[in-house]
Order: structure tokens, then C-alpha cells, then sequence
């Protein structure tokens, strides 16, 4: 527990997942200066930021308390999965641990934090929508990165990350999005939730501003052989129907600078 501890202190980014009373799930970020992620004990921990306004990620936790966590270091290529039990408490989120684990560095890009714009997210505006934006589609088109939250059938929540060269996210249409499952750490944890529960979020970062996408529908798994060999490296594909779309923008600028691909991306040519 010393080196998760040790870890977890130095960090300035933490994913979230939850799901809401609707059944639907949600993936976010939180953000704060080093130390805003506080081990209380070998079994809680303590998140000292919020989310901006229209972010619904914690809307529904008093009811649904399940979260699942993601504290990712882009530059030492480090996360680390905390799945638990979380309440709020005034500017706190409190998570009592069930699952905590370290993940290989695979796919992760390499950035450093850029913290001059500050540390925490201040909205300025959000948009909510159904479908993807032209400028949205182009953003998913470019991504290097994205999150996932998914649950089981019993509502235990976790959070992913997933990376790949740009282009590695296909936008077949508005409300439709495709994408390779890569080798990982052969724990399966996302994949065996989609397959019992396909409600899944997806979060978009903008690490020029620290702006979010967030989309929450759901998943299905292709094992389909020609479809999977347009994703050289690929096992398999996860086609993602949208429901819902969140975008916040912020007030201030967190920026990540981008330094390197990770040497595990696969490279790949896609063909319609």
C-alpha cells in the first residue's frame, strides 16, 4: 500500500466512472494540485475537487455509490484502477476501497502537465446533446486517448483507459463509433463488463485546454474477421452507439504537453 500511496499523492488527474439512475454510465476527470488525492487508510481515500456544473457524473451517487477510478501519469506511463464505494461530502468525494491494482504502461501516450492555466476545472460553457457535432466527429478523429467506464451486471463500476495513433477511433456516423480492443493485461475487466452489461461512457479529454467529451450509450463486441482486419493489432472491435453528449468547456486551460507516441501503438491503415 506505501507505493500506491506514494504515487497516488504526486498525482494531478484521477478518471471516474458511475452510473446513473437511468442505468446509464458515465465517465469523467478530476483535477488538483498534487495531493488533492489524499489515502486515509489502507481501505478509503479522499478526492479533494469537483466536478464542473453540468458534468453528471457524481448526480446520482447517493443512490448508485459504485465508482470505479483511473489515476493515470502520462508521463512515467503509470495507472493504477481503484474500484469501490464513493460518497460526497461537500468539495470531497470519499471512496471506500474493494479493488485497487496497477495496469501495464501499454498505449499510454507520453505528456507532461502544463499547470500554468491552474489546476482545477472551471466551466465556461456545456452544450447536451444526442449526436455528434462536425467539430466533435473531427475530434474523436484525431484522439490519441480515451476513457471508458463500464459496469457488470451487478453494477460494480470501473475505468479504463485506451490509446492508439490518431485515427485509431472510427467515426462511422453521428451517433456511431468503432474501435479496436488491443492486447492489454489479459484481465478482461472491460470487455467482461460490456459483455454482461453493455451500458459503457466514453471521455475525451482536450489536453490543449483540458475541455471534456463525454458520451454515454452502448457497447458491442465484434469478433467479426474482416471488420477486425482493418485495425492492424487488434483482437477484436467495440462498436459504440450513442445516447447521450456532454461537452464542457473550460474556463481556464489545463494543458498537457505532448512529448511521445507509445512504442506498443500499433500502426494501421483503415479502408472503407
Amino acid at each position: 500500500m506505501k507505493g500506491a500511496t506514494n504515487f497516488l499523492r504526486t498525482q494531478s488527474l484521477i478518471i471516474c466512472s458511475t452510473i446513473d439512475n437511468d442505468g446509464k454510465a458515465w465517465c469523467s476527470f478530476l483535477t488538483g494540485e498534487p495531493g488533492f488525492i489524499n489515502v486515509i487508510s489502507e481501505k478509503e481515500l479522499s478526492v479533494t475537487s469537483q466536478p464542473p456544473t453540468s458534468d453528471p457524473i457524481f448526480r446520482h451517487l447517493q443512490d448508485k455509490p459504485d465508482i470505479g477510478l483511473l489515476a493515470i501519469d502520462f508521463f512515467r506511463r503509470i495507472r493504477m484502477r481503484i474500484n469501490g464505494k464513493g460518497r460526497l461530502d461537500g468539495e470531497r468525494l470519499y471512496v471506500n476501497t474493494e479493488q485497487v491494482y496497477g495496469n501495464c504502461p501499454k498505449y499510454i501516450q507520453k505528456r507532461s502537465l502544463q499547470p500554468s492555466g491552474g489546476y482545477y476545472r472551471k466551466e465556461r460553457i456545456s452544450t447536451q446533446g444526442h449526436h455528434l457535432s462536425s467539430k466533435q466527429q473531427e475530434w474523436i478523429r484525431k484522439a490519441d486517448t480515451f476513457f471508458i467506464g463500464s459496469g457488470n451486471e451487478e453494477g460494480k463500476m470501473d475505468a479504463s483507459h485506451r490509446g492508439g495513433l490518431p485515427g485509431f477511433v472510427a467515426v462511422e456516423d453521428n451517433r456511431t463509433l468503432l474501435f479496436p480492443d488491443y492486447f492489454g493485461n489479459s484481465m478482461y475487466n472491460t470487455l467482461g463488463n460490456i459483455y454482461s452489461n453493455p451500458a459503457t461512457g466514453l471521455l475525451f479529454i482536450d489536453f490543449d485546454g483540458g475541455h471534456s467529451l463525454q458520451l454515454s450509450g452502448r457497447s458491442e463486441i465484434i469478433w467479426d474477421k474482416m471488420q477486425i482486419s482493418r485495425f492492424p493489432g487488434a483482437e477484436r472491435l467495440v462498436r459504440y452507439y450513442i445516447e447521450d453528449v456532454v461537452y464542457i468547456q473550460n474556463a481556464t486551460p489545463i494543458m498537457w504537453e505532448f512529448l511521445e507516441y507509445s512504442p506498443t501503438s500499433p500502426s494501421f491503415s483503415q479502408e472503407t
